[in-house]
């Protein structure tokens, strides 16, 4: 038997499951899960990516999938940016459970913040310092059962994607992720790097296509 609680989430999923492109909501479980590549490749920012068009950028951190993960935006404003954090840690918390939001266990908590043009520039700066040192991300393959940073942004009209692979950078090191954390406001611990060993069967890959300037799916 189909329970009213049963019933609402087999709708949801049926409604989302024929829209698989990110449209800038990533905080709902089951729209996460379809979009999921499509969130992290940044396929809304790619679009809106355009001469004159707004400064943008996606950081998301993948602390073993399944255990963790964040997002941060930084949109550029007139002032500063608008800044929003982002995060989970294992799904499934059940006292979060209710009946007009069964899926609150699996979303994402979120805080959002006004960042200055000083504040918005130390994050920027940072990161352009970290991803010149690091290696080529174009066809870097990511394993969701490791740590890992993927970035998209649009940066003065420009597309690309970049990716910080803990076999790869000391992701500990990174400048951008510490000035993250400094306005990170969600009551979710950051999950630290830790050494992992083989692939985990219930893990998937993101790939970044050959052009860095967005992801291969279906891996």
């Amino acid at each position: 038997m189909i329970t009213k609680l049963n019933m609402s989430i087999i709708c949801a999923v049926l409604l989302i499951a024929g829209c698989t492109t990110y449209t800038g909501s990533g905080g709902n479980a089951v729209t996460r899960s379809f979009t999921w590549f499509s969130f992290v490749a940044g396929d809304d920012i790619k679009a809106a990516c355009v001469p004159g068009s707004r400064d943008h950028f996606r950081f998301v951190y993948n602390a073993v999938y399944k255990k963790q993960i964040r997002a941060y935006e930084l949109v550029g404003v007139e002032d500063g940016a608008e800044f929003s954090a982002r995060a989970r840690n294992e799904g499934g918390q059940i006292a979060r459970f209710s009946i007009s939001n069964p899926l609150g266990p699996w979303e994402l908590e979120k805080s959002n913040k006004q960042l200055t043009n000083g504040q918005a520039a130390e994050i920027v700066d940072a990161f352009g310092r970290d991803a010149a040192a690091a290696p080529d991300s174009a066809g870097q393959q990511l394993k969701s059962n490791e740590f890992c940073w993927i970035v998209a942004g649009c940066n003065a009209g420009s597309f690309r994607v970049w990716a910080f692979d803990q076999d790869k950078v000391n992701l500990g090191a990174l400048g951008f992720a510490s000035a993250l954390r400094t306005h990170d406001q969600t009551d979710v611990n950051f999950r630290d790097v830790e050494p992992i060993e083989g692939f985990d069967d219930n893990a998937f890959y993101i790939k970044v296509n050959a052009a860095a300037d967005g992801t291969v799916r279906g891996l």
